[in-house]
């Protein structure tokens, strides 16, 4: 799907399901604001979204039981994850992403996201499932899927990415104390004697190019500087913040 909104609409018509979404998703959502045309060149421009639909609240009620709504902004401003305290289930979106994405958009908030992931450190969990496919849990009854269910123990797993976040914090606080150019700052996040950094590298630059800048390391860096607004960016919506590195 190349959106959004038309991803929610075009499910509710096939399906006949009720669309959930944020207040804030709805304030965004309602009318859709014009992309950047790079970024409509990408995903598409998004219409805004239809009625009917319903507001979130703090609890969401399903045939098999309730289940906690939990503000994660981060990845965007109005990101939810939905938390089962009885089944110790946390349907975690993008909140938690096995691999880390090092080229994101102005949407992300890398400081918000370190918040939001120490929050969902206080959760019970056994099974977590993340929005693009991947369930980590060692739970027996979950059955082996290769490539979709992964055995580890998922608080482990979010504990290292919140390393990793609190790591590239510090490298990024470094680098500014010390007045460090911006790529300069950008490198030093990325240190050659780590795998992770040279295997990327090449995919990483293209993505920077053909989105010209739009999705790129130097993002990875300005994501832990942001200003605070009070318009925040919505999931697909960007915008320069600044006209320089």
């Amino acid at each position: 799907m190349k959106n959004t909104s038309a991803t929610l609409n075009w499910l509710s018509d096939v399906t006949g399901a009720h669309v959930y979404v944020s207040e804030m998703t709805a304030r965004f959502l309602m009318p859709f604001k014009k992309l950047p045309w790079v970024r409509a060149k990408i995903i598409g421009q998004p219409p805004s979204l239809k009625q009917p639909y319903h507001v979130l609240d703090e609890t969401l009620a399903t045939n098999s039981g309730q289940l906690q709504v939990i503000s994660t902004p981060g990845h965007c401003d109005d990101h939810v994850v939905l938390y089962d305290a009885e089944r110790k289930l946390l349907l975690a979106g993008d909140a938690f992403m096995g691999s880390y994405f090092a080229t994101p958009n102005p949407d992300v908030d890398s400081g918000k996201w370190l918040v939001s992931l120490e929050r969902l450190m206080e959760l019970d969990i056994q099974i977590l499932v993340e929005g693009h496919g991947h369930i980590h849990t060692l739970r027996t009854d979950i059955p082996d899927f290769p490539g979709v269910v992964i055995r580890e123990d998922q608080k482990i797993a979010v504990a290292q990415k919140l390393d990793y976040l609190r790591w590239l914090r510090e490298q990024i606080e470094a680098g500014f104390e010390e007045q460090l150019p911006l790529r300069v700052i950008e490198a030093s996040c990325f240190p050659w004697g780590r795998r992770t950094s040279w295997e990327s590298c090449a995919t990483d630059e293209c993505i920077r190019l053909l989105s010209l800048g739009h999705f790129s390391r130097t993002e990875l860096v300005r994501s832990f500087v942001r200003t605070t607004s009070s318009d925040p960016l919505p999931t697909v919506y960007e915008i320069r913040l600044s006209g320089g590195e």
